[in-house]
């Protein structure tokens, strides 16, 4: 007999490309985009309609936890590693659906997809 009540968790690293591809199929009403990078990295441009959460600011856990769990969450940092971290939070956290962008917003941008 298997649980039915516990939504199935998809935590996932994708490909620049793939993310995008992946958001535009889902559109901003049903996916938020976090980005994870510090409040200045973020004013030197972020993806578009991008929320700022600082990954080093003591609180980032409780406002994580603060979230909607059951929306679809794409996360980045500069680099990735603190994306996966992110992504690994929230699972622990129990949101259903996240996914980080392999190689952050400098792959992002080196791949040549949009910013603000």
């Amino acid at each position: 007999m298997t649980d039915k009540t516990a939504p199935a968790q998809i935590c996932r690293d994708l490909e620049p490309g793939e993310c995008r591809r992946f958001l535009e199929a889902e559109g901003r009403d049903d996916c938020a985009v976090l980005d994870v990078r510090t409040p200045e990295e973020y004013r030197g441009g972020h993806l578009q309609g991008a929320s700022n959460l600082d990954f080093f600011r003591p609180d980032f856990p409780g406002s994580l936890a603060g979230l909607d769990r059951k929306k679809k969450y794409v996360v980045y940092c500069r680099k990735g590693t603190r994306g996966a971290r992110t992504m690994e939070l929230m699972r622990q956290q129990g949101f259903s659906h996240v996914t980080n962008i392999r190689g952050g917003y400098d792959r992002w941008v080196s791949e040549g997809h949009p910013v603000e």
